[in-house]
């Protein structure tokens, strides 16, 4: 029999594990009365142990930014002793909304001003006649957005006004995000945790749920939007022909080294380098060399020139930039567009950039750190990947329009395509994986896809299709898709109709606008198959649509619910129900822009 006395097998916790001191000796008592055998001399909590506070973190979300910083939020709370909750909007039950006691936002907004796709039903609810009056709730808002864009953190700013309404009180003022959100949302998260925490503490019958939740592990360091990795590009080809009104490039980046994953239906960021003429001709205008040091956003300092160059938007106008131009400009005209409050400031911008603005409106700076304060951050932009993993492992495809176009006599650029675009076969892409959970092929291999990607909105389809063909999945697929003309404008034709012929792409519907006097897209192609498209979503299909989302995806949302309606026999009231039904069974998704 062995000497060793059973209080030396006792395990315990070390110090380094992930909980509170007092998480930490109330487990080790837990465990230590377990194992020596004795349940009654358990260690019981003290009675003055504050109840964790109830926090319920909602979050809208298209591309996953939304997604992301409400989990964060979920875990710094729970690191402060909160009990933390998480639900994406969709799946949000509206019946607890009245009891809720701090209750936190955290929405994009994309398309006019229009709510993600899964904050559609929620919005919907608070601003109908339905709401109920949330007197005992405190909320605060966050927003994710693009001041580039006129409905600025509309959904957000909606949200944060209606809830007031509703009667319930701030916990701290709204923040509307630019795409540089990472500073705004730490300074929001901040505030509203430190106001959260002020009150009376809610009552609880349990101690062990006055225990805060233990923290998740930190994420692995890795390649990131803050830490993008430095691709090699492997090929940058056109893939119209000779002829079409459009430049659509295919891209393709090495990824081997980086340890970045990405699934069908990812995107990729992809931080631009901006116009080499554009950077020279603001500094022709302004005066300066290129050579003076300047603050780096992320950190230190650089010449003039580089910043110009790798990290600041040189390109967007906006009213924000015009604001800081006119102390240094002083003139007349653009003092007055500022103070008008009409229109006319709206229209003055309507196709310029900043470049003009410094031309019409010069101006007198006694430093260059007050002229660089005027920039915001350069921001990466998202593209949806168009390969899959399984066909090309350690690459990564895109699918780019280069954007190049005139106004007021002068030649414009877009600033990421025409980066891309531009960027010459072994030069350095700096890149990251966007995850978007939402946006995938079914799980099940069996379930038929129908897709509707007109233009570049084909990226995400292409790699559904690759992941389908490279794990021989039997489910039938679905493509629609058009643009300008079938002769110059059927882009990955080759590739399309070689998955016809292995039985992959089981049906392809084709819309070229110009190849008819009368024009014809995505959608009417839609109607004239509803009797088929309502088959495929009665035997369970998945229906997916990429693309523009101020008008196609508009466009095909509203032929979805007439075809259900005519295919389906239903009113327009049952056909809104089933499209519905769709949505929250994750069977009707969009990735759009």
């Amino acid at each position: 029999m062995s000497s060793t006395s059973p209080q030396a097998l006792v395990p315990f916790l070390p110090e380094n594990a992930p909980f509170t001191a007092e998480q930490r000796a109330y487990l080790n008592g837990l465990l230590a009365g377990i194992f020596s055998g004795s349940p009654a001399s358990l260690p019981m909590p003290a009675e003055s142990a504050a109840p964790a506070r109830p926090l319920t973190i909602l979050f809208g979300s298209q591309t996953g930014n939304a997604e992301t910083l409400a989990k964060q939020t979920a875990k710094k709370a729970k690191a402060q002793g909160f009990a933390a909750e998480v639900f994406d909007m969709e799946a949000y039950p509206t019946e607890r909304l009245p009891n809720e006691q701090n209750l936190l936002i955290i929405t994009s907004t994309y398309g006019e001003g229009d709510p993600p796709d899964n904050a559609e039903e929620l919005h919907s609810f608070l601003l109908s006649d339905e709401a109920p009056k949330l007197e005992k709730v405190r909320y605060s808002v966050l927003g994710l957005g693009d001041s580039n864009y006129p409905d600025f953190n509309q959904c957000a700013k909606e949200f944060d006004s209606r809830l007031a309404e509703l009667g319930a009180e701030r916990l701290h003022n709204g923040v509307y995000c630019d795409v540089e959100f990472d500073d705004d949302f730490e300074e929001w998260l901040s505030g509203t945790l430190s106001k959260a925490n002020e009150g009376e503490a809610p009552a609880t019958n349990s101690a062990m749920q006055s225990l805060p939740a233990p923290t998740e592990a930190e994420e692995a360091p890795g390649y990131s939007r803050k830490n993008p990795f430095a691709g090699k590009l492997l090929k940058n080809h056109v893939l119209n022909k000779e002829g079409s009104a459009k430049e659509i490039r295919h891209v393709e980046i090495c990824l081997n080294g980086s340890g970045l994953e990405y699934e069908a239906g990812d995107a990729l960021g992809v931080v631009p380098v901006n116009c080499k003429a554009l950077v020279e001709e603001i500094l022709s205008a302004t005066g300066f060399t290129g050579e003076e040091p300047v603050a780096n956003p992320e950190g230190g300092e650089v010449a003039l020139y580089e910043a110009l160059s790798k990290f600041y938007d040189i390109t967007n106008i906006s009213k924000i930039f015009l604001a800081n131009l006119a102390p240094f400009a002083n003139h007349q005209k653009l003092n007055e567009l500022l103070a008008d409050g009409s229109g006319d400031i709206d229209d003055y911008m309507a196709g310029r950039q900043i470049i003009d603005a410094l031309i019409e409106f010069p101006g007198q700076w006694e430093t260059t750190m007050d002229f660089i304060g005027m920039f915001k951050k350069l921001a990466p932009r998202l593209y949806s990947i168009s390969s899959s993993p399984k066909a090309h492992p350690g690459h990564v495809h895109l699918t780019v329009g280069a954007v190049r176009y005139e106004t007021h006599g002068r030649s414009r650029k877009g600033v990421a395509s025409t980066f891309l675009a531009d960027l010459e076969e072994g030069g350095e892409v700096r890149v990251y994986v966007q995850p978007n959970k939402h946006f995938k092929p079914p799980v099940n291999p069996n379930t038929p896809m129908i897709m509707v990607g007109p233009g570049t909105g084909i990226a995400p389809f292409r790699a559904f299709l690759e992941e389908r063909m490279s794990t021989k999945a039997p489910g039938k697929n679905w493509l629609f898709f058009g643009d300008q003309k079938s002769e110059f404008d059927f882009i990955y034709e080759p590739q399309l109709k070689l998955m016809q012929g292995e039985n992959c792409l089981t049906r392809l519907d084709l819309a070229f606008s110009r190849d008819t006097a009368e024009k014809v897209y995505v959608q009417h192609r839609m109607l004239e198959q509803a009797e088929e498209l309502f088959a495929w979503l009665e035997e369970g299909a998945h229906f997916y649509v990429c693309g523009d989302a101020s008008r196609m995806a508009k466009d095909v949302d509203a032929a979805l619910h007439e075809v259900i309606a005519k295919a389906g026999g239903m009113s327009y009231e049952d056909a809104t129900a089933y499209v519905e039904k769709l949505r929250k069974e994750k069977r009707y998704v969009r990735d759009v822009y």
